[in-house]
């Protein structure tokens, strides 16, 4: 075990050691074009990839943060948190960032309250700061000190409770017994006792043999080794040369026996963790578990339709216009279509329409197209488009209480230009002219109405921001000038006074309105959706407006619409709505299934608020009903001045309110409070924030155990759950992403963490056709693969992103390989033990010691470990990933004790009864043939009655029948433990439904053990002969009945086992009901059911 401890300790050690050789070796030797792929700095950015803008060589790349350094000079764009600790430069140099802060630019937009006319700013540019703490060195120090406290595992807890119950029971009783008897037995003078020396010391010492951990130890690490060789091969192609494959395992197998594995077999090992895993959690959603951009899901738009199609809904319409505007209209109605992933592509994220015949809104829908194909097709507009979004990010974080969600460019809609039939030349006529942005501020704050108790679950879901991104383009053939804008939706349809239907504009009505609005606001709970308007300009617009942003009122009035600045946005033609979902990997929802199917519980902690990570967690198939979440958020948040102190801002507002919306705020108050008392009657009783999970635990039920589903998480929250989970006996292993620096936390809480390589985002300037996967990687690798290895440092493996469906693999194999060890072990024990009983039984019957030292030592060290092991070559079985493990318990339930003790008595109890009978019936011969003058003297009551002065010397002259004797009860025990191995070979079958011959190692081993022990024992009755006995025996000698009694007894031995295997079978089978019962049942002590 010392060097089991060793391995352990140096192995984190040693790969940081190959950590700093990669590094070095690639310092020394950088390939001439390493920065190349690091140069777009447009890429989409995920949460899953951990990138900063950093200056190298001169250049601004797109770097892995875990490759910063200390002095690198990183630009910090708006609204980003900064990755590491950071202080500015020149002007800013006063400024101090700690990690995941967000630095607010001092020249912030002017407030429309200090105008009277809203005017436009300049776009705030990316702030240049230095590094003064390195990210890598924390990981590094973070693993150096951490590595070593992950839970023990469930094999090695198993050991040590066994271990210890032997020390403190068997061990020290048997010693006690053993000594008192021979004691009383030397004394006494009692038949057939030896020699002091051989009764005080010889025979105490052979009946703890099989007790003490002579082999054990090595025993144990050799198996533990072959087990991790076992799973390690599954995630390498297997030769199909049978050399090949021994080759492959002696190389893998000597690897981690020395410690050069790449995988950390020892520090969080996959056989012992992956074998007894009951939860599977996940922290990366975009690239992990979703592909890298959200996909186009649906589409609304205005098309015409027939008169007989919604004419009463048309008629009630054209009723609400205002008697003005009220002009017949052709029969226009809001269509809906629907795109889903290509299911002819299940690993590819092209998207088709549902309806077969949505070219019949080919006109509708061109104008849409036409549209995004401007806006992400190019790669100058869409460096526009991001800094716009940067900034309107910035303001909807800084500006907004609560803050409202940050504005993304729609990356995802790269292929809808081309489902709807626009080529990547389709853009070339148009020029980029100008952009701007605009922002509307809520008037009144989510949270900051007076009187106003908002709902939980819908005052912590953060609303989009009001925005508006309008480009202009010039037709080079036309010399026409264009304005798109695209947006969220009110902000979009303020700007808005008609709609295109497909052939001519109409007049949007409140109705209109209303239903568009609604549209966006259920797309946007539980994903991305952006509205996109036209306007043609007749006059050259106004260059000072060019890369601006402005505020914009609350809503546009005729005033507002002289202004220069806000003209341009005015009067502006509805195309329509494009929603987007973040959409399940299918391989990843198939592992996910598999994991259900083997009663492993799926958690996925979302740092998202509740209804989007709902969506998303029954894209995948999670349960997310009632009482199947738990938002980690604490209620208790840090005091943040801004809600503290009241600015003049917000105090000139609430004067200008004025008693209206006071008015307002108590009728909404009171329509709040009924909602909130049904959805209170309704909500589940699980705590919220990570503070009340523990008392909840302790005094309500175990439901936060068995949720898939965690929201608002952070990295400390998501620790802290899985500390929670470990002191529950749950066995957790983390899957994440191996390009996050973030995840380094979590990775060292676990009992073993696996990253994945995340799918790299598809940048859309880049062509619509190119996968994440079929990306470049000639050079790129070398940076990803460095950065994987800082951020993976804590994973056991690190597996690439074609690789997912290794995990089921690896799962199968530990668990199989786990149960072999486990009945590898259990099979030896239960053998030791007979060995220890044997005797103490023999001495109580007054017998000579029944087995020699060398023979218990052959039996104990050399031939039961060889019948043990060889039950780990059963072939594997498909049934072992439908039975559920059990927890990580630190102590051995006293009923499987019981049990264990049971069994094993009527197992081992009647087999060593007919050894000792085989033995007396042995010496009994032996006895005959000495006093064959006397046989009276040999008589079974005799030999109890008799002083040692009459009965036979068998530790001086009459050795040699001693030694027969025990050579000859050596062989049955090894006999009958090869006979008992026969049930144990398949535990899960009887011996009719699966034949024990197919395990080939045991078979090997049934025919070589009795031919080595006959062999030994026959060498050894040569070598060490001693002529000196007045009486020699032979194995003639030996009486018939013995033989007969001990071959007969087989036959019921292997009725007794099955039968006993036969009623565990059934109890194993009733307690996996009762835990897959568990592992299902999701409701709580509040259930309604």
């Amino acid at each position: 075990m010392a060097a089991l401890q060793q391995l352990k300790m140096a192995e984190m050690p040693r790969r940081v050691e190959t950590l700093l050789k990669t590094l070095r070796d690639f310092l020394l030797h950088p390939p001439s074009d390493w920065l190349k792929d690091m140069e777009d700095l447009f890429v989409p950015s995920l949460p899953a990839v951990s990138l900063q803008w950093t200056y190298r060589d001169g250049r601004l790349v797109n770097l892995p943060v875990s490759l910063l350094v200390e002095g690198d000079i990183i630009s910090l764009r708006p609204g980003s948190e900064a990755p590491t600790e950071l202080r500015g430069i020149q002007e800013e140099e006063h400024v101090v960032l700690s990690r995941s802060d967000v630095f607010s630019h001092v020249s912030s937009p002017p407030s429309r309250l200090d105008q009277e006319r809203s005017r436009p700013h300049r776009l705030l540019q990316p702030q240049l700061f230095r590094v003064t703490r390195t990210p890598a060195l924390e990981v590094v120090q973070r693993c150096l000190e951490l590595s070593q406290h992950r839970p023990v595992s469930v094999l090695d807890n198993e050991r040590f409770t066994v271990q210890t119950l032997l020390e403190r029971g068997p061990a020290l009783l048997t010693l006690v017994v053993l000594l008192v008897m021979n004691m009383l037995r030397y004394v006494l003078g009692a038949p057939g006792v030896g020699p002091w020396h051989v009764t005080l010391l010889q025979l105490p010492v052979n009946g703890i043999l099989p007790l003490l951990p002579l082999t054990f130890p090595l025993l144990w690490l050799l198996v533990g080794i072959y087990g991790e060789v076992r799973v390690l091969l599954q995630m390498d192609p297997q030769p199909k040369a049978l050399w090949e494959v021994w080759k492959l395992m002696c190389g893998t197998f000597f690897s981690v026996l020395f410690g050069r594995s790449s995988a950390l077999c020892h520090t969080a090992s996959l056989l012992h963790n992956l074998g007894s895993v009951t939860v599977l959690c996940c922290v990366d959603k975009q690239g992990i578990l979703s592909w890298p951009s959200p996909n186009p899901e649906k589409i609304l738009f205005f098309s015409k339709t027939l008169p007989s199609e919604g004419a009463n809904q048309k008629q009630k319409d054209r009723e609400n216009m205002n008697d003005e505007s009220a002009k017949p209209r052709p029969f226009c109605g809001l269509e809906t279509l629907s795109l889903s992933l290509d299911r002819a592509h299940f690993d590819d994220t092209r998207v088709q329409f549902d309806d077969m015949r949505w070219e019949r809104h080919a006109r509708s829908l061109h104008p849409l197209g036409l549209a995004i194909q401007l806006l992400l097709g190019d790669a100058a507009m869409a460096t526009r488009v991001l800094r716009l979004s940067d900034h309107l990010s910035h303001a909807a974080l800084l500006r907004t209480r609560p803050p409202c969600q940050p504005v993304r460019p729609p990356w995802g809609l790269c292929q809808l230009p081309k489902i709807l039939g626009f080529s990547p030349l389709a853009r070339e006529p148009f020029q980029q002219r100008m952009s701007v942005a605009a922002y509307t501020l809520p008037t009144i704050p989510c949270s900051g109405e007076p009187g106003v108790i908002a709902p939980p679950s819908v005052s912590m879901r953060r609303l989009p921001f009001s925005h508006l991104i309008a480009l202009l383009v010039h037709h080079a053939h036309t010399g026409d000038f264009q304005l798109f804008s695209y947006g969220s939706a009110d902000a979009v349809l303020s700007a808005c006074s008609e709609f295109w239907n497909g052939e001519d504009l109409q007049m949007l009505t409140d109705s209109d309105r209303k239903k568009v609005v609604d549209f966006y606001q259920r797309s946007c709970m539980a994903g991305q959706c952006v509205a996109v308007s036209f306007k043609p300009l007749l006059q050259p617009h106004d260059p000072d407006i060019d890369g601006t942003c402005v505020e914009l009122p609350a809503s546009l009035s005729d005033e507002d619409a002289e202004d220069v600045f806000l003209s341009p946005l005015k009067q502006q033609v509805f195309l329509g709505l494009v929603s987007s979902q973040y959409q399940a990997r299918p391989d990843m929802v198939r592992l996910i299934s598999g994991l259900d199917s083997a009663c492993i519980r799926f958690v996925y902690f979302s740092n998202e608020e509740e209804v989007r990570s709902k969506v998303f967690a029954e894209k995948m198939g999670l349960e997310t009903g009632w009482n199947c979440h738990i938002s980690l958020q604490s209620e208790c948040f840090p005091l943040d001045p801004e809600n503290i102190h009241i600015t003049e801002r917000e105090e000139e507002e609430s004067h200008l309110i004025g008693e209206c919306v006071r008015e307002e705020a108590e009728s909404r108050l009171m329509e709040h409070e009924s909602a909130c008392l049904i959805e209170d009657l309704n909500r589940a009783k699980l705590p919220k924030g990570i503070e009340n999970v523990r008392p909840h635990l302790e005094n309500i039920d175990n439901v936060p155990l068995l949720v898939p589903l965690f929201t608002d998480c952070t990295s400390q929250t998501e620790c802290e759950m899985v500390c929670i989970m470990q002191e529950y006996g749950e066995v957790v292993c983390c899957l994440g992403s191996s390009q996050n620096i973030n995840n380094n936390a979590i990775f060292l809480q676990s009992d073993i963490s696996i990253a994945l390589e995340p799918l790299a985002p598809m940048c859309c300037p880049s062509g619509n056709d190119i996968h994440p996967r079929t990306r470049s990687e000639s050079s790129a690798v070398s940076l990803s693969r460095l950065s994987g290895a800082i951020c993976g440092l804590a994973c056991t493996v690190q597996l690439h992103r074609q690789d997912n469906n290794l995990v089921i693999s690896l799962i199968r194999q530990a668990r199989h390989t786990t149960a072999g060890i486990r009945k590898c072990f259990l099979f030896l024990l239960q053998c030791q033990l007979s060995l220890v009983l044997i005797q103490i039984l023999a001495f109580m019957c007054q017998l000579p010691p029944p087995l020699a030292t060398s023979d218990v030592l052959l039996l104990s060290c050399c031939y039961y470990p060889m019948l043990s092991v060889s039950l780990l070559g059963k072939p594997s079985d498909s049934s072992i990933m439908k039975v559920p493990t059990g927890k990580n318990l630190r102590f051995l339930p006293k009923k499987t004790l019981r049990y264990f003790v049971l069994c094993y008595s009527v197992k081992f109890g009647l087999t060593v009864c007919v050894y000792l009978t085989c033995f007396g019936l042995l010496l009994h011969a032996f006895c005959l043939n000495i006093n064959h003058e006397d046989g009276k003297l040999c008589h079974p009551t005799a030999l109890l009655m008799n002083s040692s002065a009459w009965s036979p010397d068998w530790y001086g002259k009459h050795s040699d029948g001693l030694s027969l004797g025990q050579k000859v009860i050596a062989l049955l025990s090894l006999v009958y433990a090869m006979c008992t191995s026969v049930s144990h070979v398949h535990r899960s079958a009887p011996l009719w439904k699966q034949n024990p011959l197919s395990n080939h190692s045991w078979c090997a081993v049934i025919c070589t053990l009795p031919i080595l022990s006959v062999s030994i024992a026959t060498g050894s009755r040569l070598l060490w002969h001693d002529p000196t006995p007045h009486r020699i025996f032979y194995i003639s000698d030996v009486p018939p009945v013995t033989w007969l009694l001990g071959i007969l007894w087989l036959l019921p031995l292997v009725f007794i086992n099955e039968g006993i295997k036969l009623h565990e079978i059934r109890m194993r089978v009733r307690y996996q009901k009762r835990q897959k019962l568990q592992f299902d049942t999701k409701l709580g002590m509040n259930s309604p059911f």
